[in-house]
């Protein structure tokens, strides 16, 4: 019995991984391996900056320019030729759902690739600042909690950011228990903590670690 399903996903009953034995070959394996890169590059990269030069930037800020470089790159995918040849009978929901993909993937490796321009062997600096409270995150297992602290981290500024810190410096901390952050900026200083911080050659900070006095 044939569906849609079966006439876009094994066009001719070829695999969806083959080519096309009707077109010519080098085009279709360049498009695989650049489409390849997006696809796996974009999420390692992303993960790559995650863990080891993330941006020292307010969540907002990040989630701003996160969710606008998804945007931006699934309005751009109507208009790249390359990501309009779609099998014949795909169902609309699927196309929708490539492209959003392709802009989440492509978000990831623009942000690997800012984070390793910025931060692969800046120098490090020490900032000390204050801690205002502390909270972890609600898993069972108190092994797989994360521990943050809330600390201003940029001097001249009343901004408050949200850190995740190794559990021996979050348990030595001394700071109100708290999960409620809008009201962080009105609190007292509850401690000190150094963080050590990268200084990006694109002009954006970065967080190695923190670490207390």
């Amino acid at each position: 019995m044939t569906n849609t399903l079966e006439v876009w996903w094994r066009p001719k009953g070829r695999s969806p991984f083959s080519f096309d034995p009707t077109k010519p070959r080098g085009p279709q394996i360049f498009a695989a391996v650049w489409q390849s890169a997006i696809i796996f590059g974009g999420p390692l990269l992303g993960l790559v900056i995650v863990n080891h030069y993330p941006f020292l930037i307010e969540d907002r800020t990040l989630y701003i320019a996160g969710l606008s470089s998804i945007a931006f790159w699934f309005c751009a995918s109507f208009v790249v030729p390359q990501l309009n040849h779609f099998p014949r009978g795909m169902p609309q929901s699927a196309k929708l759902a490539f492209r959003a993909g392709f802009g989440l993937c492509m978000t990831g490796l623009l942000l690997g690739l800012l984070g390793i321009a910025n931060g692969y062997a800046t120098p490090l600096v020490s900032r000390e600042v204050p801690v205002f409270a502390k909270h972890q995150t609600g898993q069972r297992d108190p092994s797989r909690r994360t521990n943050y602290v809330a600390v201003r981290a940029w001097p001249d500024s009343r901004d408050v950011v949200e850190l995740a810190v190794p559990l021996d410096v979050y348990s030595r901390l001394d700071a109100p228990l708290t999960g409620i952050k809008t009201a962080l900026e009105t609190m007292p200083d509850a401690g000190r903590v150094n963080l050590i911080i990268g200084k990006g050659r694109l002009g954006w900070d970065w967080l190695n670690s923190v670490e207390l006095p």
